[in-house]
């Protein structure tokens, strides 16, 4: 294959490449796309179509090497500000940062670049500069239906107090947006950032209607169904047992590179990455999703469908190229020193493959009261990844197929394998549970540690905030003041 693939011009082997992605065969596509780089045919703004395929399958030197191709032909703010993006989710946060300012001071009145720069500051901490720039955007006079994305940024950074003259403000942009079904969007996007400003302002009702307007605007596109994910539950449960492991062809990878931290979103676990990439000999963290993309051949993860796949001619290296794939997209996404922490979403689904893959590798699992997650959850807009947050009987219904699995895997894995991190006990007894969680995946303990809210690193998720503070334990119990409009939770949680 690697003989044939040189024989290719860079034309050919990007028309190699759409054919390999969409037979699922990741590293093929991935070696083409290589030959593309290197044969540098003229494909002009086509450059971009190669860079966002690229970035879909992880390989993300390629996808830069691409993207700044399409630039070089074609330098239109479009390209560079897709360009920057690519940056910034790539973990190459100070190049975006560059790219953002450059991209500001040639368009310093366009409500995207300085939306984007302003991003990029909240994720390194450095809030007074992202706060001017969104009053920036506020203040120019071409935004009056655009300014929900920079209310948005605002909301999350700052605390609101009775009295705040932006909450009028926001709601009457709200009632300028109106109910339009083609500013539907721009409405969900308010409506969170109103609900923050109510729930800061203890407008405890005001607060829980927003968010809940806003879950239902968002629900004609989820794309959660309960009755289907209790389904794959059922049939990871059922049949991806021990025997079921043992049965299958092994990975003969040795690495214990990454540190796999799981759970629910707002459970912790950007809490804990934090901990560990404290440590000296953790480089850095993210939610990667790459696991994904180096098992992309294997389709929807259930029992069945993992053995056919590996049933197939090659299956008994299948689980290793796998390992070297992940491994090879850990390299691409955070270079090549040091241990890494994966937080990517949904890894619960499929953790007996990646431990089959991975033998080596260490799980530690969030857990959390389940309705503190749940009000986190139900008041965060999640931009993709997490439909089955906009509504509380769908939060449920996702909890108690997440508790089974929690029990399962537990059950299911070597001893010494899986560490459960229960969040208020780490918050309650932060010194013995970081301990707990150094010695599980082979580390010293190192003071510092306990100073995780002073580490100087760009955080990209929802509670950036948070883990540039110590620990506490007020946000553990802020759900209570909501406690009877949760009722749908706990009776879809508990069955009822």
């Amino acid at each position: 294959m690697t003989d044939t693939i040189k024989t290719l011009d860079g034309a050919q082997a990007v028309n190699a490449a759409v054919a390999a992605f969409k037979a699922r065969d990741r590293d093929a596509c991935a070696a083409l796309l290589a030959r593309a780089i290197q044969a540098d045919p003229p494909l002009g703004v086509k450059w971009m179509s190669v860079s966002r395929m690229a970035d879909s399958i992880g390989e993300v030197s390629i996808a830069l090497a691409a993207a700044r191709r399409a630039i070089a032909a074609a330098p239109t703010p479009e390209h560079r500000q897709a360009y920057a993006n690519m940056l910034s989710q790539n973990g190459r946060p100070e190049e975006a940062m560059r790219e953002a300012r450059a991209l500001v001071r040639e368009r310093p009145n366009d409500p995207s670049a300085l939306h984007f720069l302003a991003t990029i500051h909240v994720q390194f901490g450095e809030e007074e500069e992202a706060t001017a720039l969104l009053r920036r955007i506020l203040d120019l006079p071409t935004v009056a239906m655009g300014a929900e994305n920079a209310w948005a940024v605002l909301a999350g950074i700052k605390k609101f107090t009775p009295g705040d003259p932006d909450i009028p403000a926001m709601e009457a942009l709200l009632a300028r947006i109106g109910t339009a079904p083609e500013r539907r969007m721009s409405r969900v996007v308010l409506l969170y950032a109103l609900g923050k400003a109510y729930d800061d302002t203890d407008q405890v009702d005001r607060a829980f209607d927003a968010f809940a307007e806003a879950g239902r605007l968002q629900m004609p596109d989820s794309h959660y169904n309960p009755d289907e994910a209790d389904r794959f539950v059922d049939e990871v449960t059922g049949g991806y047992d021990r025997a079921f492991i043992d049965g299958l062809p092994k990975s003969d990878e040795a690495s214990d590179r990454p540190i796999l931290v799981l759970g629910l979103p707002r459970s912790g676990t950007t809490l804990v990455e934090q901990i560990l990439v404290s440590h000296s000999a953790v480089h850095d963290g993210a939610e990667v999703q790459v696991f994904r993309h180096a098992a992309m051949n294997i389709p929807g993860y259930t029992p069945s469908t993992v053995r056919e796949v590996f049933s197939r001619p090659g299956g008994e290296t299948l689980a290793g190229r796998i390992a070297r794939s992940y491994l090879h997209l850990l390299d691409e996404r955070f270079g090549k020193a040091g241990r890494v922490v994966d937080k990517s979403l949904s890894q619960t689904r499929f953790l007996g493959l990646i431990h089959q893959c991975l033998p080596n590798a260490k799980f530690i699992w969030l857990r959390r009261h389940p309705a503190g997650i749940a009000w986190s959850c139900f008041r965060t807009r999640f931009v993709r990844g997490a439909d089955w947050t906009r509504s509380l009987e769908h939060i449920g219904r996702h909890f108690r197929g997440e508790d089974r699995l929690h029990a399962h895997w537990t059950k299911v894995l070597p001893p010494g394998t899986l560490l459960t991190v229960p969040y208020e006990e780490l918050v309650a007894d932060p010194d013995r549970w970081m301990r707990k969680i150094l010695d599980h995946v082979g580390l010293p303990w190192e003071d510092q540690v306990r100073d995780f809210h002073k580490t100087d690193r760009a955080v990209t998720t929802a509670s950036f905030a948070q883990v540039r503070k110590p620990l506490y334990s007020k946000s553990a119990t802020a759900w209570k003041r909501y406690e009877d409009r949760l009722k749908p939770f706990f009776d879809a949680y508990e069955g009822r």
